[in-house]
C-alpha cells in the first residue's frame, strides 16, 4: 500500500467516524428530550385530570346557581366559579413554559436557561396555586353543602368544625403535591444537565 491510498483511506475512516459520532449525538439529544418530556408529563397529568375536576365542579355551580339563595352563598359561588375557572388556565401556562423546553435545536446552556426560568414560572405558579386552593375551600364549602345537601352552612354551628377539619388535611395535600412536583422537575432536570456530560 502507497502512502496516497493510505491517506485516502484513513481521511475516509475519519469522515465515516465523523459521520457516527454525529448520528449518535443526534440519537442521545433525542433520547434526552423522549426522556425530558415522560418526566414533564408526571407533572402534566395530574395538572389536565384537575382542570377537568375544577371545569366539572364550576359547570356544577353554574347549572344550579340558582338554588344559592343567600347572598352570601351567591358571592361564594360566584368566587368559587371563578378560582376554579382561573387556576387551570394558569397551571397549564406554568406547566406549557416547562415542556416548551427545545432541546433538538437549542445548544445545553439556552436548554437549561429556557428550563429555569419555565421552572422558576412553576414555582411561582404553585405558591399561588397555594393561596387561591385555600381561598376555594373557603368558599367552596359552603356552596357545595348547599348544592349536594340543601342546607345552609352558614345558619349551622359547624361551619367552622369543617373549617378545622379541612385545613389540616388541606395543607398537608398541598404540601405533598408541591413536593412531589419540585421532585418532578428536579429530576427532568438532571436529565439535562446529562447532555453536558
Amino acid at each position: 500500500m502507497e502512502l496516497e491510498e493510505m491517506k485516502a483511506l484513513w481521511g475516509e475512516m475519519s469522515r465515516e467516524m465523523e459521520k457516527q459520532k454525529k448520528l449518535t449525538d443526534s440519537v442521545i439529544v433525542k433520547m434526552t428530550e423522549s426522556r425530558y418530556h415522560n418526566k414533564i408529563n408526571k407533572i402534566v397529568l395530574p395538572e389536565a385530570f384537575g382542570a377537568l375536576l375544577c371545569y366539572a365542579q364550576a359547570i356544577y355551580i353554574v347549572l344550579n346557581f340558582q338554588k344559592l339563595d343567600g347572598w352570601y352563598l351567591m358571592i361564594c359561588g360566584i368566587a368559587t366559579t371563578l378560582i376554579l375557572c382561573i387556576m387551570p388556565v394558569l397551571s397549564f401556562q406554568a406547566v406549557r413554559k416547562l415542556r416548551s423546553v427545545d432541546i433538538l435545536t437549542n445548544n445545553y446552556k439556552e436548554s437549561l436557561l429556557q428550563y429555569s426560568k419555565g421552572k422558576i414560572r412553576f414555582v411561582q405558579f404553585q405558591k399561588l396555586n397555594f393561596y387561591l386552593s385555600a381561598l376555594l375551600l373557603v368558599v367552596i364549602l359552603p356552596v357545595m353543602v348547599k348544592l349536594l345537601g340543601g342546607g345552609d352552612l352558614f345558619k349551622t354551628s359547624y361551619l367552622m368544625y369543617w373549617y378545622v377539619v379541612g385545613f389540616p388535611f388541606f395543607y398537608w395535600f398541598t404540601k405533598w403535591v408541591f413536593n412531589y412536583y419540585v421532585r418532578t422537575a428536579a429530576h427532568a432536570e438532571n436529565v439535562l444537565k446529562e447532555l453536558q456530560d
